[in-house]
C-alpha cells in the first residue's frame, strides 16, 4: 500500500438509525441514503468492525483502520497515543427527541467496568429556539434516582462548544444538531431512559460518575478571527476557520487535521492531482506533514481538529 504517498482523504459517512434521530442530517447535507430516523452520521472512525473507508483517490476503498496501520505517524503525528490507532472518533448527530441520561467513563472506570475512555466535545451547528441540553449534576442529586431535576441545564446557541469530559452526566435534548468529536470509544452507560425500553446500566453508570464535575460552555467569541481556536486539552483540540480568500494551511509532524465544511464552498488543493471541493457536510482528513490550499467560492465556515 505504500507505493501511493498520503493526501487528504474523504470517507463514506456511516448512519445510525438510533429512535431519537431526525431528517437534518439527510436535507440540510443532501445525502440521499440516509436511514429514517438518521440519529448520527459517524464521519471519521477506525474502530474495528465500524470503520470508515476512504471514497477518494488511489486509496479508495481502504479502511481507516488499516491506514492507520500501515502509515502510523505519518498519518496520525506524533501526539497520538498510539500510532497504529486512529485518535479520533468525528460523528454528526441530529437530536430530535431527547437521548438517554448518560455518562462515559475515564481511563479507572473503564479498567474497572470494561469498555474504553471517552471524552468528548460538541459544536452546535444548529439549535432550534429554546433548544437544551443538560450536563453535570445538582450538588442535592439522587445518584440512584436521577432525573432531569437533577442536571444542569444549558440553553443552546449556534456556534457554542461544549467540552464534555468523561464522569460528567448529560443529556442533549431536542432541536440540537451537533459536530462531536471524542476518543475513539463507543462505551456509553445509560442511567435513565425515559421510560423507552433500552437497557440502562445505573449501577456501573455510578461508577463512572464524577459528581462535582462541571461541563465548560463556550459560546462564541466576540471577536472576529479567520482561525478562532476554541478548545484545547490533552485528547484533540478544536477551532474555526472562516474564509473569505485564499488561505493556506499546514499540518506538523505533531498532528493530522480534520476538517469539517459548516457553511460555504471551497475549493482544497494539494501537492497530488484531483483537488477537492467541499460543500456543507463534508469532511476531509489531512495526514500530518501536508500542506493545502483552501480557495472559497463565497464565505466560508470550517471545523478543524488537531490532536
Amino acid at each position: 500500500m505504500k507505493t501511493h504517498s498520503l493526501y487528504p482523504l474523504m470517507f463514506r459517512p456511516q448512519y445510525r438509525d438510533y429512535l431519537w434521530g431526525g431528517d437534518l442530517i439527510a436535507t440540510r447535507y443532501n445525502r440521499a441514503n440516509t436511514p429514517r430516523p438518521c440519529a448520527e452520521s459517524w464521519e471519521l472512525c477506525g474502530l474495528p468492525g465500524h470503520e470508515s473507508v476512504v471514497a477518494n483517490g488511489p486509496f479508495e476503498g481502504v479502511g481507516l483502520g488499516h491506514l492507520t496501520q500501515t502509515f502510523g505517524r505519518d498519518l496520525v503525528g506524533a501526539k497520538a497515543p498510539d500510532p497504529e490507532r486512529f485518535p479520533l472518533l468525528v460523528k454528526i448527530l441530529d437530536v430530535h427527541s431527547r437521548l438517554s441520561v448518560q455518562v462515559h467513563p475515564d481511563a479507572k472506570a473503564a479498567a474497572s467496568l470494561g469498555g474504553e475512555p471517552k471524552h468528548e466535545m460538541w459544536y452546535l451547528l444548529d439549535a432550534a429556539p429554546n433548544a437544551t441540553l443538560w450536563a453535570g449534576l445538582r450538588p442535592d442529586a439522587d445518584l440512584a434516582n436521577l432525573a432531569e431535576p437533577d442536571l444542569v441545564a444549558h440553553r443552546t446557541h449556534t456556534g457554542d462548544v461544549f467540552d464534555v469530559p468523561a464522569g460528567l452526566v448529560h443529556c442533549i435534548g431536542p432541536g440540537n444538531l451537533l459536530y462531536e468529536v471524542q476518543q475513539p470509544s463507543d462505551t456509553t452507560l445509560r442511567v435513565h431512559d425515559w421510560g423507552r425500553g433500552r437497557p440502562t446500566q445505573p449501577e456501573a453508570a455510578r461508577v463512572a460518575i464524577h459528581p462535582g464535575l462541571r461541563a465548560t460552555c463556550l459560546p462564541q467569541p466576540a471577536a472576529k478571527r479567520d482561525l478562532c481556536p476554541r478548545l484545547s486539552t490533552p485528547d484533540f483540540s478544536f477551532a474555526t476557520l472562516s474564509l473569505t480568500h485564499g488561505r493556506t494551511l499546514h499540518t506538523t509532524e505533531q498532528s493530522l487535521m480534520v476538517l469539517f465544511c459548516a457553511e460555504g464552498k471551497t475549493t482544497l488543493e494539494h501537492d497530488g492531482p484531483h483537488p477537492l471541493t467541499l460543500l456543507p457536510g463534508d469532511s476531509v482528513l489531512i495526514p500530518a506533514r501536508q500542506t493545502v490550499f483552501l480557495h472559497p467560492f463565497a464565505p466560508t465556515k470550517l471545523l478543524v481538529t488537531t490532536l
